[in-house]
């Protein structure tokens, strides 16, 4: 008996020695939850500066970008990568500095390639006082991965107290810890937007980028109706393939990235441009043909729960524009926030409900695109009243805005696992697995080639709409 014990365990030791390497590429992030003392002595010592830097997702797997802020007269677009926290046998890439929003400083941005997968680097960038400390960034599996959904971070609130701004930040910081935590092997995060609340002060960005999270993992952050407001975002992102377009004015732009097999399309919805994003989705399509999945990114809540049925802004014109360029391009899910509250729609197509997704279920080869609407970090008001519409297109809501929430997306294989969470306990409140069997898109089918002619009159209506829109921009002083 004693024997074969010692048999076991040796047997289980070995098992548990041959699984280190596979457990050590989802080690545990440093971010961590905290009090409010220890959220206030960070906030009190950082809140001053607008030097943090943004680590953002690249063009690819393979990449991620830097951007941050330096002194005019000692900017310098460089990082350092190493495998080591000695930072010894480093690589070094070098960036390209922009103008700032201030005339002391520059912005500086460096895309960092070669990366390989699940593999510990450290990295340093320059600042104004030489390199920066080490910081770990991890990347994970470049095939099957996970990323976490996380919107209308917002901070700010609706003001430019400094009060709100610090709660903002501190509710943030734990939420992004919590979803870390307990989710090792997430690879980047994806914000519809809204990451700020005036889109006028570096203070909003410097809170944002306290929370330690952000040192470890890559950002793809879409433009909502708040950061429109201003220019900052302008100055403190490195987004991926940005797309400007032909009529996009201002801080119009829209970008894609891509992650093993998925496809992001992220889009600006602030601007009506249809003919820049119908031209944007189809730039990334083609240059993207073999990508199994294709998920879309607004920030205001197409097919969403609650208030959004009733704004013609979104149901009727986001609808006109954005609707077809999911349904022509086969996406397969959307994420949006704008309402501040959580929400999954049915299967949709041209606008109708065309099949039931439950929460739960596990769904092979549905035709349509599911839409997912965020709840807020910056909100902490319930609209649970809105819960008797029972709208039709709507599979499961939320509307306990008194709690944050996070969303995982799980791709493993030919499934998309998607599962939405508290933001305080990980309590699982909504799932929805996707299995996809047959991977042909077929863009250039007869009817999706007519689709897209037909395509031609919301351009041109969405360039008479944008004409005036910039007077009613004018006059009421930005977006809102």
């Amino acid at each position: 008996m004693k024997r074969a014990l010692k048999i076991l365990s040796l047997t289980v030791a070995l098992v548990m020695l041959l699984q280190a390497p596979f457990v050590s590429s989802n080690a545990a992030f440093d971010a961590k939850k905290l009090s409010d003392a220890e959220w206030d002595s960070i906030y009190s010592s950082l809140s001053d500066e607008n030097t943090l830097p943004m680590l953002c997702v690249g063009s690819d797997e393979t990449e991620v970008s830097l951007c941050w802020h330096a002194d005019k007269a000692t900017a310098t677009p460089k990082v350092r990568l190493a495998k080591n926290a000695a930072m010894t046998d480093y690589t070094e890439f070098t960036g390209k500095t922009t103008e700032a929003e201030t005339d002391e400083q520059l912005v500086c941005r460096v895309t960092v390639s070669g990366l390989e997968e699940n593999t510990t680097y450290y990295y340093q960038w320059y600042t104004d006082n030489g390199w920066s400390d080490a910081y770990k960034y991890e990347t994970k599996g470049f095939g099957d991965h996970k990323a976490v959904v996380i919107g209308d971070i917002q901070i700010g609130g609706q003001t430019e107290d400094s009060q709100v701004q610090s709660l903002n930040g501190k509710t943030w910081n734990n939420v992004l810890a919590e979803a870390l935590e307990e989710n090792p092997d997430i690879s980047y995060l994806v914000s519809p937007g809204d990451n700020t609340s005036t889109g006028q002060t570096a203070a909003e960005w410097q809170t944002l980028l306290m929370a330690e999270g952000t040192r470890e993992l890559p950002m793809a952050l879409a433009i909502g109706n708040h950061d429109k407001k201003g220019m900052m975002y302008n100055y403190y992102t490195n987004m991926p393939n940005e797309f400007y377009g032909k009529y996009f004015e201002g801080l119009d732009r829209d970008f894609w990235f891509r992650h093993g097999d998925v496809l992001y399309l992220v889009f600006d919805a602030c601007s009506a441009s249809a003919a820049d994003h119908m031209a944007m989705a189809k730039e990334a399509v083609e240059k993207n043909p073999d990508a199994k999945w294709r998920i879309g990114v607004m920030h205001q809540a197409l097919n969403g729960p609650a208030f959004c049925a009733f704004s013609a802004e979104t149901q009727i014109l986001l609808n006109a524009v954005f609707s077809p360029i999911f349904d022509t391009y086969d996406v397969d899910l959307v994420l949006t926030g704008h309402s501040h509250i959580q929400g999954r729609s049915n299967f949709m197509y041209q606008s109708m409900t065309i099949g039931k997704a439950e929460s739960g279920g596990v769904y092979t080869d549905p035709k349509g695109t599911v839409y997912l609407n965020v709840n807020a970090i910056c909100d902490q008001n319930s609209f649970e009243e809105y819960e008797w519409l029972n709208l039709p297109y709507v599979a499961y809501s939320f509307g306990k805005n008194d709690v944050t929430t996070y969303t995982t997306l799980d791709f493993s294989g030919d499934s998309l696992e998607i599962k939405t969470m508290r933001g305080d306990n990980s309590e699982l409140l909504d799932s929805l697995t996707i299995v996809k069997t047959d991977n042909d898109h077929n863009d250039n089918s007869i009817f999706k080639i007519f689709h897209r002619l037909l395509y031609k009159v919301v351009e041109v209506l969405g360039w008479v709409y944008l004409e005036g829109d910039k007077i009613t921009v004018a006059i009421r002083g930005g977006h809102f």
